[in-house]
Order: structure tokens, then sequence, then C-alpha cells
């Protein structure tokens, strides 16, 4: 059998793998991928991309980047525009991360001997297709699924230019990193480490070939890459994620921070929270720490080109993220693969230096790994309880204390009221004032309130939704109604007289 097919037949199986994992967590544990906000509004706005596309019109503005409900359109022609589709996506795209770490690690170590390299680069698919925080952006509708594996692709696809100089596979990797930057801007940030390993790769063709035919390939890369995100840039209609942005060295040490979401008192300061991914369980599992730290220390005997990019990659979405103002798990899965391919590296350089190791040391990896899936079904689990079971137990509620489609001004909870319930749900943090009065004061119809008073007082304290509710408790009166979780259901009185300031 050709290197050629057992690279294929590999990547195949270990795509299979990742898929079967994530299945058995949605056997075990239902979910239909919608959660939060971003979700709705991904899936929202995908049906509407859909019908415009169908009608030949060009796409509508959006908040984010177009890529993930491009994704979900697609997808959406073979099983319907429904929630299955936005998951199916992010299913798909999650599983096949796994196969390219796995190509990208065979890459990396082309010139070893081929068992250890397929052995390393099993080891890293395998971490990919295990871990919690990968597994669970698989099943649920967002971007962070479908970025990485474009982000992953290019990066084998630039490996592998570094290795054969054939202008094809720089391009290829330009147009892969250019769909992962029209998913998540961010990845935008990839091209320093991704040049820095093209003009390494160049650096030793330019003592026998000259400089004409690298810097043609970079022409065609520009090109190519550049058509990809220009033809998304060019309307200037979804870049409005773009513009809550900030960035500052100084958030790396800091904890208490405020953006366009409010203020956030986190317990740990960004730089800490960031790191997490080397050694917490839903990313690196704790028994990998062996196995990884050596893995780093012999990146010395790869390539430059994959050095570069194999270090570059996670440290420069590291700075690029303690320096934002949010924190979030899944952002830091934009890094994962090459912890991952450190790991798969590491195992190797332990039993190749260390004979007498050999034994025990896979064992202990193949318990890492059980452990890591393991620790994964917890994690879904309590992530399917906070993120959907909650809120659904919220939408009961009010569908038991209230008439048939009565208007309800609520927040956090409005997508999952409005795609779950008849209630008129409308969202506290987008009314105006003119909207606000109209909607209460303008209004026959009894209009209810359901807020969490806690998270309204703090994180959004002089932001919209506080002021929009005090309005409300000042104006036209609020009364209590009941309480559940966290909420509080208010009947908005009548007593109106001037819009909120």
């Amino acid at each position: 059998m050709t290197k050629r097919r057992i690279v294929l037949l590999d990547a195949a199986g270990l795509f299979g793998i990742a898929l079967l994992l994530r299945a058995v967590v949605l056997a075990l544990f239902p979910f239909d991928g919608l959660y939060g906000q971003d979700a709705f509004a991904y899936y929202d706005y995908a049906g509407v991309l859909r019908t415009a596309l169908e009608h030949g019109h060009t796409p509508p503005p959006f908040f984010w980047p177009i890529g993930y409900p491009l994704h979900i359109v697609a997808t959406s022609w073979i099983v319907g525009m429904k929630p299955l589709a936005g998951q199916l996506a992010s299913l798909m795209a999650g599983s096949l991360v796994a196969a390219f770490t796995y190509a990208l690690v065979r890459e990396v170590m082309f010139d070893f001997e081929a068992r250890r390299a397929r052995r390393a680069a099993v080891v890293a698919a395998l971490i990919v297709a295990v871990t919690g925080q990968s597994i669970i952006s698989s099943i649920s509708t967002m971007a962070d699924a479908t970025a990485l594996v474009w982000a992953t692709a290019s990066a084998w696809l630039t490996i592998r230019y570094a290795r054969t100089m054939r202008p094809g596979w720089l391009a290829l990797a330009a147009i892969s990193l250019g769909l992962a930057v029209v998913t998540r801007w961010g990845n935008s940030l990839l091209a320093v480490p991704w040049v820095l390993g093209v003009l390494l790769a160049w650096r030793r063709q330019w003592l026998t070939v000259g400089w004409i035919r690298p810097l043609a390939s970079g022409g065609l890369a520009i090109l190519v890459g550049g058509i990809v995100v220009g033809l998304q840039l060019a309307s200037g209609s979804h870049t409005g994620d773009l513009q809550v942005y900030t960035w500052n060295p100084l958030h790396a040490v800091q904890s208490t921070l405020t953006n366009a979401d409010g203020t956030f008192n986190y317990e740990l300061p960004m730089g800490l929270f960031y790191a997490q991914p080397l050694l917490h369980p839903s990313y690196l599992f704790p028994l990998f720490a062996p196995f990884w730290i050596v893995g780093l220390w012999s990146l010395g005997r790869v390539g430059e080109p994959a050095r570069a990019l194999l270090v570059g990659w996670p440290l420069i979405v590291y700075l690029f993220l303690i320096g934002v103002t949010w924190q979030n798990p899944r952002f830091a899965l934009a890094c994962f693969p090459p912890l991952a391919a450190w790991t798969g590296l590491g195992l190797d350089a332990l039993l190749e230096r260390r004979v007498r190791w050999r034994t025990a040391a896979s064992v202990f990896m193949i318990v890492a790994l059980v452990g890591a899936y393991a620790w994964s079904l917890r994690a879904v689990r309590r992530f399917g309880t906070e993120m959907k079971t909650v809120p659904l137990e919220h939408v009961q509620f009010l569908v038991s204390q209230l008439p048939a489609r009565v208007p309800v001004i609520s927040f956090g909870l409005t997508h999952t009221i409005e795609h779950y319930s008849d209630l008129q749900v409308s969202d506290i943090f987008l009314e105006t004032q003119e909207s606000l009065q109209e909607r209460v004061c303008g209004n026959r119809d009894l209009v209810y309130v359901y807020l969490n008073l806690d998270n309204v007082g703090k994180q959004w304290q002089g932001k919209a939704p506080d002021q929009n509710y005090r309005w409300l408790r000042e104006q036209p009166g609020l009364e209590e109604v009941g309480r559940f979780k966290g909420y509080t259901l208010f009947r908005v009185g009548r007593g109106c007289a001037s819009a909120p300031d």
C-alpha cells in the first residue's frame, strides 16, 4: 500500500472516529445546536441568506462575517432549513479538524520514519477528536468549528508548499485561509506565522533557483486569497464585530473589563484565562502535559517553516485574546490543533529516546485519551444543562404563567422564547426610546417583562437594558408576577408619561 493511500485511509478513519464520538455525545445528551443569542442569530440569518441567494439577491447585512451562514445554507439544501442544518455544518467541520490535524502532523514529520510520523499524527488527531471544547463547538450552531477546519487545512497546505515548492499548494493554502477569515475575522492574524513559514522556505530556494519563482507563487497566493476576503469586505455590511473589538496589552493583567456587552468581573485576568488550554481538561487534559512539554522542546527537530507555524499559530492567537475584553472558552479553540501537534510530537520523542518507557508511555497516553473523553461527556452535559435545558425551563415557566401570544420584553432569553413558544417577544437591548414607549404605552393588551435584574443592574449598568428597565419601573410601573431561577416576571402598568432618557 502506498504512503499516500495510507494517509488518505488514516485521515478518513480519524474523521469517522471523531464523527462517531460526537454522535455518541448527541445520543446521550440530545441538543439541537441552538443556544444563547449568537447561535440563533447565525441560524436565523442563514435562512434569510438562503432566500436572498435563491432569488439572486446580494447577501443582506449581518453583524458577523457570513462564511458560517454560507455553510448552513449549503447543508440546508441537503436536510432543509431547520436547526439540523446548522448543527450538521459544525459536526462535519469539527470532525474534519481531526483529519486535517493528522495531515498537518504527517507533513511536519515528512522526513521522519513513516511509522513515527503516523504515530504522532494519529495521537494529535485523536486528541482533537476527544477534546471537550472541540466536541462542544462541533455540536453547536456557531462559527468556531468551521473557521478552525479551514485554518487547519490552510496550515497543512502551507507546510506542504514549503516542502514541495509547488505554487498550487500555496494558492490552495491562501484560499483556505481566506475562507477561515471570512468565517471568523480573527483568523486574519494567522497570516503572520503563515508568511513567516513561507519566507523561511523561500530563503532556502533563493539560493538555488533565484527569487522570481517564489515571488510569482506569492503573488498568486495574495491574489486568490485576496479575492476570497475582498468579496465579503467589499459590501462593508458584515463587519459589525470588528467595530466593537478593542485591543490593549494591559488587559492581560486585568480581570474587570468593559466592552459593548457591559462590565464584566472575571475570576481570572485575561492572560491566565487564555493560558488555560495548556492544562484545562476541556482542552489538553492534564495527563497530556508531559507529552506536550517534550513536544514543544522537540520542535527543533522539524523544519524551520513547520516550527514557525506550530509556534507562531498559538502564540499570535494568545497575544490577541489576552488583549481583548471578552472571556469565552470557545475562543481559544482557534489555536488548538498546534497544541495537539505538540503532544503527538512529544509522545514520539519519548518513545524514541526512552526505549524502556515505551510501554508505560503508550499506556499513559491511552489513559489520557480515555480520561479526556470521559471529561468531555461531563463537560457537554453541563454545557447542555446551562445553555439549553435551563433556558427551555424558563420558556416553560412563561408559557405556564401567561396567555398565548402575549407581548413579552426580555433579555438574554429572547431568541429561545421566540423559537420555542408562541409568545410575542422583543429584546429590551434593541429597543429605542420611541419603540419602547409605543410598544408599552400604545398597546391595549397587557405587556410583560422577564429579566434577570442582577445581570441587568451590574453587567449592563448605564446601558440600554438598565436604562429601559428603570424607565419601565418608574413610568408605566412594574407589578411583580413571579420569579424563576434568577429571573423576575413583571406585568407592565399603564402610567406612561415620557420615553426613557
